[in-house]
């Protein structure tokens, strides 16, 4: 986090606020900034002696936080950036909005960017140790779906899902599908720890990266977050079918929510997935709600107070 703010504005968040419970920075030009921290959302404030005036977000704040994000070559991100996010180095990702600019009817690029969302990566050793049991058996590992809204930890459940099962005790060869840079991260910055036995492809589309890991990696497991698209869906079929184990994530409510999402009707309803995992912020990002199996039956329901 602090390598891609300036120096007077790091200082103000790491005086006030504890790393580990920042979940998102927003900052919108001419607007207040705002953390969410634990859950919470709050205005940035410049607290001293003198001062208790909230902060507000500049252009110039959100073009040179682009700049270092994209390490002063923002046409080298252009990929990410008409997709409206860039990945930092150790797995942060900035979601943007500004203005899109159009070639031949396809998006181009995102220009005149006006507002900023920082998801704070983290890494949680630990974070799956309850339920990681349910997640295997025999040493075979299920077929798994995070599901959860947004900014509820399914990232950071799935990172050290992977962590778990790529140790000495639970030796599995796994290919991560990284499309945004969140699971492993990327560059010389980054300190994720995603365990010994772990291969990474980065920034592929999932339907070329399943297809070239199952014919040139022969993985047992493949782990891959956020899908939502029809090629999504049917990459993992694929791999689940040529018996490669697949865990991957979603955005949902819960399970009634995940069954009118366009395309997951069908994979439920054919039981590809043996585990459904389901996190919630309902006792801070990450509370997990519960685990099925394939019939929707629970396997882990944990009593939340």
């Amino acid at each position: 986090m602090h390598n891609i703010f300036p120096e007077w504005l790091y200082s103000i968040i790491n005086k006030n606020f504890l790393y580990d419970y920042i979940y998102e920075i927003r900052i919108r030009a001419n607007k207040p900034i705002m953390i969410n921290y634990k859950g919470k959302y709050l205005e940035l404030k410049e607290t001293n002696e003198f001062s208790k005036n909230t902060i507000i977000g500049t252009q110039e704040l959100i073009s040179y936080i682009v700049s270092v994000a994209t390490k002063q070559s923002v046409y080298a991100y252009n990929d990410q950036i008409k997709e409206c996010f860039v990945t930092t180095d150790g797995g942060m990702r900035i979601g943007i909005c500004g203005t899109a600019i159009y070639n031949n009817g396809m998006i181009a690029t995102i220009k005149n960017i006006t507002s900023l969302n920082i998801r704070i990566s983290h890494q949680v050793i630990g974070a799956s140790e309850k339920i990681i049991n349910t997640l295997c058996y025999n040493n075979k590992v299920k077929n798994t779906l995070v599901i959860s809204p947004p900014g509820a930890g399914k990232t950071t459940l799935i990172r050290d899902i992977v962590y778990q099962f790529s140790n000495e005790k639970r030796v599995q060869n796994i290919l991560v599908v990284d499309e945004r840079f969140e699971i492993a991260g990327m560059g010389r910055n980054n300190h994720i720890e995603i365990g010994n036995y772990v291969d990474v492809i980065s920034g592929a589309e999932k339907g070329f990266a399943f297809s070239s890991a199952l014919k040139t990696m022969c993985p047992s497991v493949i782990v891959t977050d956020e899908i939502s698209r029809e090629n999504d869906i049917e990459s993992i079929k694929q791999a689940i079918k040529s018996g490669v184990a697949v865990i991957a994530s979603a955005h949902a409510k819960d399970l009634n929510d995940l069954r009118f999402k366009a395309y997951f009707n069908d994979i439920i309803k054919d039981k590809y997935f043996e585990r459904i995992v389901i996190l919630s912020t309902r006792n801070g990002v990450g509370t997990i709600e519960g685990v099925f199996d394939e019939n929707l039956r629970g396997i882990y329901l944990p009593l939340i107070i």
